[in-house]
């Protein structure tokens, strides 16, 4: 795994403690090995201006990696891994560890949201939409089994702000993969909304 540098600006703010825990920078890499074949990786530093939300995401598992979850989905018929950063809890990616996605390296769109079987075509297109501008951040772990980590909560504490800043993204654009869909319990229901809404860019 190497550093990705120039990839995200990251301010190094001391944003104070609340409710228990303040941001800290976050460490972003990016593991080579989960790089799709026929995909280029972008330079360094360069980020589409599309990106206009923010999607939280829990794992549903207890432990894993970028390459794991990749391959989970893979055997799930699914086209990858729909986050575009993972951050670990120490049982595969080291607790708080944020790592960077080919889908972010390459600049993909995201899988945050299906239309339903047979949409008509402008359900499709809001689906197309919502996945191609919005960003996923996936939290290893189950938050309906057990909370997060206090370093995975800092990692996306800087993480979520540091993007926030980077493509102007306000507040009421960081959103919970379950505000998008009724069906979905992610990140669960021991997420913390309100430490991470406390700390929030306006």
């Amino acid at each position: 795994m190497t550093a990705v540098t120039g990839m995200l600006l990251i301010s190094g703010e001391d944003f104070g403690p609340v409710n228990a825990f303040a941001a800290t920078k976050p460490v972003i890499i990016s593991d080579s090995e989960t790089s799709q074949p026929g995909i280029q990786t972008r330079p360094e530093g360069d980020i589409d201006s599309r990106w206009e939300m923010i999607v939280i995401h829990d794992s549903g598992s207890l432990s894993g990696t970028v390459r794991e979850l990749d391959a989970e989905a893979r055997q799930a018929g699914l086209n990858g891994l729909g986050y575009h950063f993972v951050i670990g809890n120490g049982n595969g990616l080291s607790d708080g560890v944020v790592e960077a996605s080919y889908r972010w390296n390459s600049q993909l769109a995201g899988a945050h949201v299906a239309a339903a079987p047979n949409p008509d075509s402008s359900e499709q297109r809001r689906a197309d939409q919502m996945n191609r501008t919005a960003i996923g951040i996936c939290l290893v772990g189950h938050g309906d089994r057990s909370e997060f980590t206090e370093a995975q909560m800092r990692a996306l504490v800087d993480l979520v702000r540091a993007l926030q800043v980077r493509q102007d993204i306000p507040a009421s654009r960081v959103v919970l993969h379950s505000d998008l869909n009724a069906h979905v319990a992610s990140p669960g229901r021991l997420f913390p909304i309100e430490r991470l809404e406390a700390h929030l860019e306006p």
